[in-house]
């Protein structure tokens, strides 16, 4: 079975020497057609997601989806942070509190 990083390293040899024997005064114009081509086929090609991934940026999704829920009493996420302040200044070793 081939190594999939060893093919990608193999094509991005082989793309580079291409670059390099394109003389530099076509450059701009061989940059410009990578681009054109990237931007079709990304927009054919799906994004290829990491399931396991995707459900961890799920789960924090609906996390802050809850902190912001209309619901909640603003009183209470005062009380929090005021809480949460006063316990991070506690012991610091700078006499400057870190929430102003």
């Amino acid at each position: 079975m081939t190594d999939p990083s060893s093919s990608a390293s193999a094509s991005l040899e082989l793309l580079l020497h291409e670059i390099e024997a394109t003389p530099r005064e076509y450059w701009v114009d061989l940059l410009e057609t990578l681009r054109q081509f990237r931007e079709k086929i990304s927009s054919k090609t799906p994004l290829i997601v990491n399931a396991e991934q995707a459900k961890k940026n799920q789960a924090a999704i609906d996390l802050l989806d809850s902190w912001l829920d209309e619901s909640e009493d603003a009183s209470e996420h005062q009380q929090a942070w005021d809480f949460l302040k006063a316990t991070l200044d506690e012991d610091r070793l700078s006499n400057r509190p870190l929430f102003p």
